[in-house]
């Protein structure tokens, strides 16, 4: 039975009321598990499992269907590729974007390595972001780092690398783990645009060394994927990640933190049963991962909240996003609002959470951003402002209206070259001002910049304040 946060903290005060009168002995071993303890341990083990469990629950439901659905959704070593862009619908990641038309694939390594071709794509912006069980980013071909010619790419596990011979690659790729989350985005404007878009996304392919890729009958009917939450009770986290970690070891520099949690039962191979904790132990640990899991989506919001009020309502995620090296805490931030994030190098996400004066955004007001030419955001490739709910969802509305920006004609510009956005549940009635629906509650923002110059990177640029012009 579901337990709200309000009984989980009693229960958590309980169970430190009696480790407080445990034996003394128990505690006073330096290292051994005891309830006081356990509680940090299980809210520590969760913060690093969750972003492995949200990756393995991904790619267990896209992989679910029976051939590729053209929704994301495929089979393990073959391409999914979506002929139009997200909308209201879309549930498996939050803050899907609306510029890039995507093609997913889960690839598994095991049997040895596999070859991604795509055709040149000229000037459209493209890339592959690929990404390993620990929401890593370890390679991300396409534009930015290979150009628009043609490709030829070698994905190989460091345990199978495989005899590749005198075989020639665009690039050789070499993850250091089995499974691999690629994320291909095209970049897409227009219903016309997004067409020709897909047919060369049609190109995309993945094949074994020897050229045979997988195949599907032409009347095959994929199904809908199947549902794999993450686990939020103690008892089903900890065995699920147990497994994940045996599945896709965790890297070397996770040690330190790996003979914390060991004597817990935490870790490939291992067990709370096997560790023989005490109940009150075992209870606190569980107490401590079902915690988190109640409120890492709020205490993530929280904290982007607290950082946006210093900085004119914008949040904009940690600089190490997509190469997380030990920072568990900002990977589980990022797996819970926006999970597959690539690098800052290939795109930063300034998330908007209030406006310039501090205040949660609310439907029932009309809200005003301005770009002037000196604060159009710096952008290589493209930029967009992009809308959700609450949750990180796109906002139903009758007029399918999800992002403004350059590829999201038209794009109104006043005469002096500024870019203006109204955010209301009405449409303006300024002819050269943008208009982005709003839903009925609370909502967030969202800039993507693809191809960030320096500046946006450095903090020498940032977003203007979102102004309030009250309710409308």
């Amino acid at each position: 039975m579901t337990r709200g946060i309000g009984a989980t903290l009693a229960a958590v005060a309980v169970l430190l009321g009696a480790a407080a009168t445990a034996p003394a002995q128990q505690a006073d071993r330096e290292g051994a598990p005891n309830p006081v303890a356990a509680l940090a341990v299980g809210q520590a083990a969760h913060e690093y499992g969750f972003p492995l469990l949200e990756f393995l629950r991904v790619r267990r439901e896209m992989t679910s269907v029976r051939c590729p659905d053209e929704r994301g959704n495929a089979p393990v070593n073959a391409f999914s590729n979506v002929p139009v862009f997200a909308d209201a619908s879309a549930r498996t990641v939050v803050a899907p974007n609306t510029d890039t038309l995507y093609s997913i694939a889960h690839l598994d390594l095991g049997k040895g390595p596999i070859v991604l071709r795509h055709p040149a794509m000229g000037t459209r912006y493209f890339s592959f972001a690929m990404l390993d069980p620990y929401t890593n980013v370890i390679a991300t071909p396409g534009t930015r780092e290979d150009g628009g010619r043609a490709g030829r790419i070698l994905v190989r596990w460091a345990q199978k690398p495989g005899k590749v011979g005198r075989r020639t690659f665009t690039r050789v790729v070499t993850s250091p783990h089995r499974r691999v989350w690629i994320i291909g985005r095209t970049l897409a404007t227009d219903r016309a645009d997004q067409a020709r878009a897909f047919a060369l996304m049609q190109r995309y392919r993945l094949s074994r060394l020897d050229g045979t890729a997988r195949r599907f009958a032409t009347d095959c009917r994929p199904g809908d994927p199947g549902s794999f939450p993450t686990p939020t009770d103690g008892g089903g986290f900890v065995a699920a990640l147990n497994r994940a970690m045996e599945e896709s070891p965790p890297p070397d520099r996770d040690r330190p933190l790996l003979r914390r949690l060991a004597p817990y039962g935490i870790g490939p191979g291992r067990s709370p049963e096997a560790a023989k904790l005490d109940p009150a132990t075992r209870a606190a640990l569980f107490a401590g991962i079902e915690l988190s899991a109640r409120t890492l989506t709020s205490t993530s919001r929280l904290d982007a909240l607290l950082a946006a009020q210093r900085t004119d309502g914008w949040y904009t995620p940690p600089a190490n996003t997509g190469a997380f090296g030990t920072a568990y805490r900002d990977r589980a931030l990022i797996a819970a609002l926006g999970l597959g994030a690539n690098t800052p190098e290939e795109a930063t996400y300034p998330a908007g959470v209030t406006d310039g004066l501090g205040l949660p955004f609310l439907g029932l007001n009309r809200y005003r951003l301005t770009f002037t030419p000196d604060r159009i955001p710096p952008a290589r490739f493209f930029w967009s402002l992009t809308m959700y709910d609450a949750d990180g969802y796109l906002v139903d509305n009758p007029d399918d209206l999800y992002s403004i920006g350059p590829s999201h004609p038209p794009l109104r510009t006043r005469p002096d070259g500024s870019v203006v956005i109204e955010i209301a549940r009405t449409r303006p009635t300024a002819p050269d001002v943008n208009w982005l629906p709003s839903p009925p509650g609370t909502f967030r923002l969202n800039l993507r910049l693809y191809g960030p110059a320096p500046e946006a990177l450095d903090g020498r640029w940032r977003p203007p304040a979102v102004e309030n012009l009250g309710p409308g």
